[in-house]
């Protein structure tokens, strides 16, 4: 009951809903589930940052025998991973010196899936279901997206993956692909305002409503959602929910933990909450960045579960306060990528490493190989940031492995 991949949506229609709510009591209650029992099991969230393996803050997963899935539990290839998703990884133990996995469980889960209503490009942002939508120096765009926000048109659907700020309710999307004709929206968020009487409640600016006599399955003010909803909004405006799960995981004791998210609630160093984990860091080796720990402020933090407290030993705060705890400083999340070349443009400069185009126009690389060396099939090493739009990585360094 309590396996990863069992965070399946939770129906809540008549008996089926019973059925649902009956088994998360006999598996621990409460919405939150537990991972696997091993004293070697490792667990990292965040956005991929790298290929070659799955790199995930810092680490990097081997993820060739891993069950690749979405939040729905649809299995997908290693082909649709993409720099920016978010994920949460199920590995065995993290090799800390190598910072080295083998991924059992790869959870591939997007926060938006919707329709654009407002594009801002002065203020960089963009609203998808009543969300407001921060596109940062890290945020990446599909290659059909070519000039990144400024080519989001109104009413296009789009899914985005995001570092959910909970405390501002703004979303610092990492990824954001275009989708034709979903058959449901996504919308992940914390819900507020909940009015029995009325069967509607808040998440963010938005209004949603659900079936008479149907509640959601873990509904309560303050509680962390994922939910599916109707593609049509009812009479009132108001979007219609028809699933719901848990938006939190809560990995087992024992576990080694590396999360990045932002901070929900602060109370001391030793005690505040990132995504539904509390987290204990008044032992941990603190780079703050100049920053001030406090609810609203993204960090990534890693140590290991003792019970349901994560007891950190490394705490790095990230972003700037002045963001919604949600952007980068500089220049924005740099990138790794191994693996062999795809689709080599010379006239362009580009070259694909699994599902990412690179631009290696303003490359350095390592002597002795020089751009001319480059050819489809053979194996490099890239480091870079992403373009001046969002849909390319353009390479800083590229090394030719023998």
């Amino acid at each position: 009951m309590r396996e990863f991949l069992g965070r399946r949506w939770l129906k809540f229609q008549g008996l089926a809903w019973l059925t649902a709510a009956a088994l998360l009591v006999s598996c621990g209650g409460g919405g939150v589930e537990s991972g696997g029992t091993g004293m070697s099991a490792g667990y990292s969230s965040g956005a991929i940052t790298g290929f070659g393996s799955v790199v995930v803050n810092g680490v990097h997963f081997d993820e060739s025998t891993a069950r690749i899935h979405d939040a729905d539990g649809n299995t997908l290839s290693r082909d649709v991973l993409r720099l920016g998703m978010t994920v949460e990884i199920q590995s065995g133990a993290i090799d800390s010196t190598a910072l080295t996995a083998t991924a059992q469980d790869v959870n591939v889960i997007s926060d938006l899936l919707g329709p654009v209503s407002a594009v801002d490009l002065t203020a960089s942002t963009m609203t998808v279901l009543g969300q407001t939508v921060r596109i940062t120096a890290s945020t990446l765009f599909d290659s059909s997206l070519a000039g990144g926000l400024s080519a989001i048109a109104l009413g296009q659907k789009v899914e985005v993956y995001a570092i959910f700020d909970p405390v501002n309710t703004v979303y610092a999307a990492r990824l954001v692909l275009p989708r034709s004709n979903p058959d449901h929206y996504t919308l992940r968020g914390v819900v507020s305002g909940w009015d029995s009487a009325q069967r509607q409640f808040q998440m963010g600016p938005a209004t949603l409503t659900y079936a008479a006599d149907a509640v959601p399955a873990g509904l309560a003010n303050g509680a962390t959602l994922r939910l599916r909803l109707s593609t049509q909004a009812d009479g009132s405006g108001r979007w219609v929910v028809t699933t719901a799960q848990s938006a939190t995981y809560l990995p087992a004791d024992g576990t080694e933990a590396e999360i990045e998210a932002v901070v929900s609630s602060y109370t001391s160093l030793s005690s505040f909450v990132v995504a539904g984990v509390t987290v204990d860091a008044s032992a941990a080796q603190l780079n703050a960045n100049g920053l001030t720990l406090a609810a609203g402020v993204r960090v990534e933090v890693e140590g290991r579960m003792q019970g349901t407290v994560l007891k950190a030993t490394k705490l790095e705060l990230k972003g700037s306060e002045d963001s919604a705890g949600g952007d980068d400083s500089g220049g924005g999340q740099e990138f790794e990528l191994s693996g062999q070349i795809g689709s080599l443009d010379t006239t362009a400069q580009t070259f694909v490493i699994r599902t990412q185009t690179v631009s290696y126009a303003q490359a350095a690389f390592e002597p002795p190989g020089t751009a001319a060396n480059l050819a489809n099939g053979l194996k490099v090493e890239v480091k870079g940031v992403r373009s001046s739009d969002g849909t390319l990585v353009t390479a800083s360094e590229v090394k030719l492995d023998d």
